[in-house]
């Protein structure tokens, strides 16, 4: 290894916590990771894989927070789903019997 090689050698970055800069050494797999960014509380994912079992509501009715929306089976358990909303149920993207993924679109609201 040559002395110009300074590939094993920390690599420092400027690190901003709470408005505060430090020079600390940052992870490959933070730099690399997905930034946050905030839920949209216009859409309702599931929260958990599962099975759509019910649903209570239809596109275009006016809804209020704490009202039941659907039934999310998953792992035999049935899972009522409420809103945390008032508003408007633009669309919803399931039907009984859909198999769904975690993070999947269930509902829309206007």
């Amino acid at each position: 290894m040559s002395k110009d090689d300074k590939s094993n050698e920390p690599q420092y970055s400027e690190f901003n916590v709470d408005n505060s800069i430090y020079i600390t050494e940052v992870p490959e797999s933070y730099k690399n990771r997905t930034p946050y960014a905030p839920e949209n509380v216009k859409e309702l994912p599931a929260a958990i894989p599962g099975t759509i079992f019910e649903i209570f509501v239809e596109e275009g009715q006016t809804i209020e927070i704490g009202q039941d929306l659907l039934i999310l089976e998953a792992m035999k358990m049935k899972n009522q789903i409420t809103s945390f909303i008032s508003g408007e149920i633009k669309k919803i993207h399931c039907k009984p019997g859909d198999v769904v993924r975690k993070g999947q679109l269930l509902i829309e609201f206007k």
